[in-house]
């Protein structure tokens, strides 16, 4: 699998690896890279389905895009890397670090799950894939507009115009098709659930949750008590989209933790 990706040497000893969530691009993590370059050489791609890498017509599931993350890094001659990922890209980290832990120094989850557990559970959510799916590719615009309202992203309401437009256009920029076949294999329904890895992965990885995005509070909560070196903050004021909600006091936290602090 080849990612179409962005790697910018700032000559600087450390690499890290920025995945962004659903219905965007690497282009959405190009604040965060701005804020981490003074810090770290930053790594951003297109995951599948999103910019310029194609889902539609490859057979593949959330481990191949693990190795092809790993591949990648040796095609650049990255031995290791830190690694942040945001929402959809914090459960591909999460694929990455349990197939490829020799490859990742520390890890930074932001508003991620490792999955669902409960067969039944992840099921139901595959058929509500498949529906939103199906109502991308009839109707994107339309899908967009209701993925905007929903509860996960209320506390964006307070955003300048200019950071929500930017936002929406990243999201109408995407090819529905594209968009729609990544949900159905590498969505939540369908990806492997990596609870029971949880306690294997022995490196320090920072858990962060906007303080009223009480659903991933809750995961985020329950993966801190797995994670054998965890460290869970909350971001009060802020809800799913932490990094651009509130970038100075989330940029300042990542840098404390990936410099050791």
């Amino acid at each position: 699998m080849r990612f179409n990706h962005r790697f910018s040497n700032n000559g600087k000893s450390r690499t890290i690896l920025l995945l962004h969530g659903f219905l965007a691009d690497m282009t959405s993590m190009e604040g965060l890279a701005c804020d981490l370059s003074p810090h770290f050489n930053t790594l951003t791609v297109d995951l599948p389905g999103f910019g310029g890498t194609p889902s539609a017509g490859i057979d593949y599931g959330m481990e191949d895009i693990a190795e092809g993350i790993r591949q990648l890094l040796v095609s650049l001659d990255i031995q290791k890397v830190d690694i942040l990922g945001y929402s959809m890209g914090g459960r591909v980290a999460l694929s990455f670090i349990a197939s490829h832990p020799e490859y990742v120094k520390r890890a930074v989850l932001e508003s991620s799950s490792p999955g669902i557990a409960s067969d039944e559970e992840r099921e139901a959510r595959r058929h509500a894939d498949y529906r939103r799916a199906a109502h991308i590719n009839e109707d994107f615009t339309a899908f967009v507009d209701s993925w905007e309202d929903m509860g996960l992203f209320s506390s964006q309401r307070d955003l300048s115009a200019k950071t929500l437009e930017q936002q929406r256009l990243n999201r109408l920029s995407q090819q529905p098709e594209e968009a729609a076949d990544s949900l159905v294999k590498y969505g939540t329904g369908v990806q492997p659930s990596y609870w029971g890895k949880l306690g294997n992965i022995d490196l320090p990885v920072l858990l962060l949750t906007g303080g009223q995005d009480e659903k991933f509070i809750a995961i985020n909560s329950r993966m801190s008590q797995l994670l054998p070196d965890a460290r869970l903050e909350i971001i009060e004021g802020a809800g799913h989209n932490i990094h651009m909600e509130a970038r100075e006091k989330f940029g300042t936290i990542v840098i404390d933790f990936l410099l050791g602090g």
